[in-house]
């Protein structure tokens, strides 16, 4: 397919308060949303400004009265997208993103709302970041990443080349997603202007929303399959496997310590490790998620205050969701015949972080009145895209060892994600509020032992088990930067 031409010229002057605008040569093919432009008028000039600014009015009248004689402007592109989207639009959106949110604490409920003029005018400068950057990537000559780059996870990110074909292929698809982020980006700089943080708030949703379907078709598509199915069944087909990755790539590593496991040292008979998982300073709340994107979510969970758990403690700083397992290769025992059981329940995933033993039945439930979907990011055989429309369907999987976390996604609820370690042997737990952990009939030796958490990353630790014993193993995150 040929690329259509897009030539877009801008003059923005603002003298004693008016704009003056001019826009030529904007060629579009019929099949194509027309890109879009969000013009402002600028604070009044200082005294030295207005004489720039009046030669500059003379140059865009200049330029307008003889549109028709200069039919092209040329663009030298240097940031390739992935730089925009780094630079520009993930700050940008972050900002926005972070301004408006209602914030579960210990202490009680937090209002996070832009409140002073310079709240709302430093938005406004992200919003303007976030509605330009749709007309920067549409700009043609741009790289889709700098020279050299590679994927940081083969087999689930594509290629800057294979992203740049997909592009080329079809650019009627890559130009329709631009738009409809720059769509929902208006929508949020419109909110930024009339100072409506409700609406702010609500466009949240969307933008993640949109962002994901681009991401699912350019960045990701072989972890999470089609982009965001707008309906899907039991029968999905199932993407094929990819080789697996060199390195785990589902575990985040800041701070990690993840050298190989001694060899166990055998002493003979069994003991018990237990331990306590903590996280130091200031405690994190989490944010109410935002249901309205799906109005049957928002229906269903009206009244209630469900928060997104990344990062779930007590008052004393005692941290759940922590993933705790031994490291190394240890005698064969038997997988335990009772599933391992993950509910949807209120728009969530209930537990969000399990254990499992490979080969075990894991089964995933449906129990909300509404369609779901399970998408797994993984390199391995565990890679799955299924639908769950019916209240009450559950999917059966037997998961294979993972290096990292098995994630599971759903793709209609961007909030939705789930965590299962697949261990070959029975030694790991998941701790709850308390921050506790217990590993029984451990072998007797010497043993190293991982904590993970999905925002902290992975701490470890060398414990000796005495047959017989109780041996103690701790462990303290940072607190977080």
């Amino acid at each position: 397919m040929t690329k259509p031409e897009v030539i877009v010229r801008e003059y923005s002057v603002d003298g004693d308060g008016q704009s003056m605008v001019c826009l030529t040569n904007v060629d579009y093919s019929d099949s194509l949303t027309p890109v879009r432009r969000v013009l402002h008028q600028s604070r009044r000039p200082t005294a030295p400004l207005r004489v720039a600014v009046a030669v500059a009015a003379a140059v865009c009248a200049s330029a307008c009265s003889n549109e028709s004689s200069d039919s092209s402007v040329s663009f030298h592109p240097t940031a390739s997208i992935q730089d925009l989207m780094l630079s520009v639009v993930d700050p940008a959106a972050d900002a926005i993103w972070e301004s408006v949110a209602t914030i579960v604490t210990h202490e009680g409920t937090e209002e996070r709302r832009p409140r002073t003029d310079e709240d709302w005018e430093a938005l406004r400068h992200e919003a303007v970041r976030l509605v330009e950057a749709s007309n920067l990537m549409l700009m043609g000559g741009r790289d889709v990443a700098r020279p050299g780059f590679r994927s940081e996870h083969p087999g689930i990110e594509l290629e800057p080349e294979e992203v740049q074909e997909l592009i080329e292929e079809d650019f009627e698809t890559w130009t329709r997603l631009v738009n409809d982020y720059h769509s929902v980006a208006v929508s949020m700089f419109e909110a930024v202007q009339n100072r409506d943080a409700d609406r702010l708030f609500d466009e949240g949703g969307p933008l993640d929303v949109t962002c994901e379907r681009c991401h699912q078709r350019y960045w990701y598509p072989g972890a999470t399959g089609a982009p965001m199915p707008s309906t899907v069944g039991p029968d999905t087909p199932v993407p094929p496997v990819a080789a697996p990755a060199a390195a785990p790539t589902d575990v985040p590593t800041a701070g990690a310590d993840t050298s190989t496991a001694p060899p166990l040292a055998p002493m003979g008979g069994t003991g018990t490790i237990e331990g306590h998982v903590h996280l130091s300073g200031e405690l994190p709340g989490n944010p109410i998620i935002r249901m309205g994107v799906d109005p049957l979510c928002a229906q269903l969970t009206e009244g209630k205050q469900i928060v997104q758990e990344s990062v779930l403690t007590s008052p004393d700083g005692s941290l759940a969701n922590v993933f705790v397992r031994l490291q190394g290769t240890f005698p064969e025992t038997p997988v335990p015949d009772e599933p391992v059981v993950i509910d949807q329940q209120d728009c969530v995933f209930i537990p969000r972080v399990v254990g499992a033993r490979a080969g075990q039945n894991v089964q995933i439930k449906n129990s909300d009145p509404l369609l779901h979907n399970l998408n797994t990011q993984t390199t391995t055989t565990n890679r799955f895209n299924v639908g769950q429309p019916v209240q009450g369907m559950v999917y059966e999987f037997q998961p294979v060892e993972e290096d990292g976390m098995l994630r599971i996604r759903c793709d209609l609820h961007r909030w939705m994600t789930e965590y299962i370690g697949v261990v070959a042997h029975p030694y790991f737990a998941t701790t709850d509020l308390t921050g506790t952990f217990t590993l029984t009939d451990v072998p007797a030796g010497i043993h190293t032992i991982q904590a993970w958490h999905e925002e902290y990353g992975i701490l470890t630790q060398t414990v000796t088990v005495e047959a017989d014993g109780v041996a103690t193993a701790d462990f303290t995150y940072p607190e977080a930067p």
